[in-house]
Formats: structure tokens, sequence, C-alpha cells
């Protein structure tokens, strides 16, 4: 089974806000359709490591 990461793991490695992670990739979606199906409202920020959605999340927060 694959692993998996959540926005709060990824923040805790990066040492990031996890509350201005949040409202960063919000704006990010907004210009990137990619990146807004990753996550659905009301719902954990969740995605495998390694995956496509891993590099568009890091690439966002860069």
């Amino acid at each position: 089974m694959a692993d998996a990461i959540t926005l709060k793991e990824l923040c805790e490695e990066l040492k990031l806000d996890p509350r201005l992670t949040r409202m960063k990739l919000r704006e990010a979606a907004k210009n990137d359709p990619a990146l807004a199906a990753i996550h659905k409202p009301r719902t954990q920020w969740r995605w495998l490591i390694g995956s496509a959605e891993d590099e568009s999340i890091r690439k966002a927060l860069a």
C-alpha cells in the first residue's frame, strides 16, 4: 500500500504554519484546476507521497 501524507504532516516536515499553508493552497487552487481537483471542500488535505499531487502541492508552496 502506498503511503499517504496529510497537510499537517507536510507542514511539520517543512516547518510551515498549517493555517497559512491552507490559505496559500486555496488561493493557488483558484488558478490551477489540477490543484483544485486534489482537495474537496470540508475534507482533509491528503495525497500520496511522490504522486503528481504531491509535486503540485510542494510546487505551490515553494
